[in-house]
C-alpha cells in the first residue's frame, strides 16, 4: 500500500543554539516532561490509530467486513415484487368455476319439449338425491329441443322445442338442481345439408350429400368431423348453452358412421378415412371445439360413451374410437353407459367383469357409469354393489 504523504510543519525555535548551557536541574526536568509527553502521545496514537487504519482498510476491502452493507433492490427484484402484487390482485378477481359433482341425473329424452313435460320430469328427479340434472337439448336426429338462436338452423323445422335455453336452465335451477345439457354431435340427420350448416359428408367429385345407406333403406346424412363448418357449429352450440346457464354439457355420438368398401374407395375417397391418426385427430377436433365453446362461459364438457364399445376388441366407427388417444382422453371426464344383458342371476358376476375391463382401458381417466335398463330390484342392486366394490360411482337415470 502506498503511504500517504504527510506535510510536516517546521516550527522555528527562538532558542539560540550558541547560548550558554542549561543548568543540570533544568535538563532533568526537560527529560521528564519529554518522557511523559511521549507516553501520552503513544497511548493516544494507539487509541485513534487502530480505528483509523481499520476504516481505511475497510474502504479498500469492503468484502472483509462482517456486516453486509445495505444495497438498493435490483430491477429484477422490483419487477418480481410488482408481478406478485399484480398476480395477487388478478387472482382475487378470477371467478372460480362450479365444482364438478360426482352425481348426475338424466331426464327423459323429450323432457325439454314443453313446460309441462319439463316440470313433470324435474318433480320425478327430486327423489333421486342428485345435485345435477341433465336435459337432452339436441338429439341424434338433429332436432333442437329448445329455441336456439343459431342463424343456420332457423326456419327449417330443425327447432322443435318451445322454451329457450335460458328458460330451461332457470327451471332446473329453481327446482334445486345444477343444470346440464346433453347434445348429439356428429350423428345428426338434419343439419349437414348444404343450405343449413354445410357440415355434412359430400360425395367425391359431385358435391351431393352422402347418406349412410340407400334412401329406400333409410339412409341418412351425418355431420363430418373433417369440415370446418361442423367444428364451428359445435362451438356455437356449446357457447349458446353455457351462456344460458348450463354448467355442464354432455356430448354423445362423436363418431363415424359405418362405412362400406365403396365409401372408402369411391364415394368418400377424398377423405383420409383409412388413416387411423387422421380419423382420430378429426374426432378430437370436434371435442376440442365443443369444449372451447363451453369454457367460454366456465362450463364443463363431458363425453358419454358406450361401455360395450369401450371394452370391445374393435372400436372402429363407434363412439369409443376416441379412446385410442389415451392422452387426450385422460384430460376429459367420461360418462359410461352400461346396459346389462345377461340373466339376472349373473348380474353381479357380469358387472364385476365389466368394471375390471373398463378400468383396464380407461386407466387414470375420470369416469362414472350410468346403468341403462336391463335390471331392477335385487339384480340392479347386485350391479351397483359390483361397481361400488371397484370404486366406480354410478349416475342416476
Amino acid at each position: 500500500m502506498k503511504k500517504k504523504k504527510t506535510n510536516i510543519k517546521i516550527k522555528r525555535s527562538k532558542v539560540n543554539l550558541y547560548s550558554k548551557k542549561k543548568s543540570k536541574q533544568k535538563q532533568v526536568l526537560t527529560i521528564v516532561i519529554t518522557v511523559v509527553a511521549a507516553c501520552a502521545l503513544g497511548v493516544l496514537g494507539f487509541g485513534l490509530g487502530k480505528p483509523l487504519m481499520e476504516y481505511f482498510q475497510n474502504r479498500q476491502n469492503p468484502s472483509d467486513s462482517s456486516d453486509s452493507a445495505w444495497t438498493p433492490p435490483s430491477d429484477t427484484e422490483i419487477s418480481s415484487e410488482n408481478e406478485s402484487m399484480v398476480s395477487s390482485e388478478e387472482s382475487s378477481k378470477v371467478e372460480v368455476p362450479v365444482d364438478v359433482p360426482s352425481d348426475m341425473y338424466f331426464l327423459p329424452d323429450d323432457a325439454a319439449l314443453s313446460t309441462a313435460s319439463l316440470n313433470s320430469a324435474l318433480a320425478a328427479a327430486k327423489s333421486s338425491g342428485r345435485r345435477v340434472v341433465a336435459v337432452t337439448l339436441k338429439n341424434e336426429t338433429g332436432n333442437f329441443l329448445y329455441k336456439s338462436a343459431i342463424e343456420s338452423i332457423q326456419n327449417n323445422g330443425i327447432i322443435i322445442g318451445t322454451l329457450t335455453a335460458e328458460q330451461i336452465a332457470d327451471a332446473v335451477t329453481k327446482a334445486g338442481f345444477t343444470p346440464a345439457a346433453k347434445i348429439s354431435t356428429l350423428k345428426d340427420r338434419l343439419c349437414g345439408y348444404r343450405d343449413i350448416t354445410d357440415g355434412g359428408y359430400r360425395i367425391a367429385g359431385s358435391g351431393y350429400t352422402w347418406n349412410d345407406d340407400r334412401e329406400e333403406k333409410g339412409g341418412k346424412p351425418w355431420l363430418s368431423p373433417f369440415k370446418n363448418e361442423t367444428l364451428q357449429f359445435m362451438g356455437e352450440i356449446t357457447d349458446e348453452l353455457s351462456k344460458a346457464g348450463f354448467k355442464h354439457i354432455v356430448t354423445v355420438n362423436t363418431m363415424y358412421p359405418k362405412l362400406h368398401k365403396e365409401d372408402l374407395t369411391i364415394y368418400l375417397k377424398d377423405l383420409p378415412l383409412s388413416d387411423e391418426k387422421a380419423r382420430l385427430d378429426a374426432l378430437w377436433n370436434v371435442i376440442d371445439s365443443a369444449k372451447a365453446g363451453a369454457e367460454k362461459n366456465q362450463s364443463y364438457l363431458w363425453i358419454e360413451l358406450s361401455g360395450e364399445n369401450i371394452i370391445a376388441d374393435s372400436r372402429l366407427s363407434t363412439d369409443a374410437e376416441l379412446c385410442t388417444n389415451t392422452e387426450k382422453l385422460s384430460e376429459m371426464r367420461l360418462i359410461v353407459d352400461y346396459t346389462p344383458s345377461a340373466a339376472p342371476a349373473n348380474a353381479y358376476k357380469n358387472a364385476k367383469e365389466f368394471a375390471l375391463k373398463l378400468k383396464s382401458v380407461l386407466k387414470e381417466t375420470e369416469f362414472y357409469v350410468v346403468i341403462k335398463g336391463g335390471y331392477s330390484g335385487a339384480a340392479l342392486s347386485d350391479v351397483q354393489k359390483a361397481l361400488s366394490e371397484e370404486k366406480i360411482e354410478v349416475f342416476g337415470q
